[in-house]
């Protein structure tokens, strides 16, 4: 059953260099009292250019406000001399203190709030997309500009997956002071239970791994709740699948179906954030 609304989806699921950069956050601290709670971990794999070591990408996990999210700065800017990490680095720190700010004067988190204030915060150059997601009770409530997103997996399978936002092939949708602005976001209501898992991502993720080499990378894992652990065997997977030329990858698939290049194989080099939360 789904509704659609101005801005916002009501959804009920069916069912580089070798130098790693790594974070995950780990806070006992609620906003609010609640039959559920989200825990979660990430892992950063940013690519290998002298010029740019901690990459385009950028997150956050902000356990005390059950609220997560990513970035990916637009590289295109690089050929005008602009380093778009800054902006996503920038955009997602002011996302966390709005996200700080809410749950401590109203006690709970408007994801959409915590981008329209992030987005008016952030003075550096370039643009980014922007995936942020908050759990409120039973329900994640998250929005979305561009190609990065979520999925939610439930009993080792994908009952939903946010939707892209391209403005043309491989250009997405977009946050910066002169590529567009927060009224382009979507903004989606999922019904979440314990046990399901929300694996949060840049497209050097989704441009590599197909949804059935996630769910296999996600059940593999078994029991074992250490999300740090399995945020980092997913991207490692992802950048394994964006350096081989020889197989077929979602991004592949795109170029051949957008006409690009009807022989297209291989991944995509990227940088690569997963943020892999698990609903308890």
């Amino acid at each position: 059953m789904a509704v659609t609304m101005k801005r916002k989806r009501l959804i009920y699921p069916s069912k580089a260099s070798n130098r790693v950069y790594l974070q995950t956050l780990v806070d006992s601290g609620l906003a609010r009292r609640s039959t559920t709670r989200m825990v979660a971990g990430a892992f950063y794999i940013p690519k290998h250019n002298r010029a740019k070591p901690l990459g385009e990408d950028s997150h956050f996990v902000c356990s005390e406000a059950q609220t997560i999210g990513v970035a990916d700065g637009v590289g295109g800017w690089a050929k005008r001399g602009i380093d778009a990490g800054e902006y996503s680095r920038e955009l997602m720190s002011n996302a966390v203190l709005s996200v700080r700010h809410q749950r401590d004067t109203v006690g709970t988190v408007d994801p959409m709030t915590a981008l329209d204030e992030a987005y008016m915060d952030t003075k550096a150059q370039g643009s980014s997309t922007a995936c942020i997601l908050t759990l409120v009770d039973d329900c994640v409530i998250a929005v979305n500009v561009g190609d990065s997103g979520f999925v939610v997996l439930r009993d080792g399978k994908i009952v939903y997956t946010s939707p892209a936002q391209q403005s043309r092939f491989n250009c997405p949708v977009q946050l910066g002071k002169s590529r567009g602005d927060p009224t382009a976001a979507e903004k989606f209501e999922v019904k979440v239970k314990p046990g399901d898992i929300i694996v949060m991502a840049t497209d050097g993720l989704f441009d590599n791994v197909h949804e059935s080499e996630l769910e296999d990378l996600v059940n593999r894992s078994g029991s074992d709740k250490k999300l740090m652990k399995l945020a980092r065997k997913i991207a490692r997977y992802a950048l394994k699948n964006s350096l081989n030329g020889n197989i077929d990858t979602p991004f592949s698939a795109s170029t051949r179906i957008a006409g690009i290049d009807e022989h297209a194989i291989g991944g995509k080099y990227d940088d690569i954030t997963v943020v892999v939360a698990y609903i308890q």
